[in-house]
């Protein structure tokens, strides 16, 4: 079995579904991968998906949706982040300088 890398397979992939369509995808796996981890991280803090929707004022199955990362906007994050007890930053970069931003929810 031969592994292709993935400069190579690239410009196929693009060609057949183009470049948003790569980017969407890249985005979907991202959430996904997001999602999965604010479940550890809930998992670790010994949390049940109720007790998080409990927190947020939202259903189960919202919280579910979170964790699966069909749910990823910035404000569902940050709300999900501070059930947790958390908080969200972001980090602005302008070439060499960069800023670290807190973010809030604002209900």
């Amino acid at each position: 079995m031969t592994t292709k890398k993935w400069s190579d397979v690239r410009p196929g992939i693009v060609e057949r579904l183009g470049e948003q369509a790569l980017d969407q995808a890249h985005e979907r796996n991202q959430a996904y991968i997001d999602g999965h981890r604010l479940a550890q991280r809930r998992a670790e803090l010994g949390l049940t998906q109720q007790d998080v929707a409990d927190r947020m004022g939202i259903t189960k199955s919202r919280v579910s949706q979170i964790e699966r990362g069909e749910v990823s906007t910035f404000a569902v994050v940050t709300r999900y982040v501070e059930a947790l007890g958390g908080t969200v930053q972001i980090t602005a970069v302008f070439g060499d300088d960069m800023y670290l931003l807190r973010g809030t929810h604002a209900a």
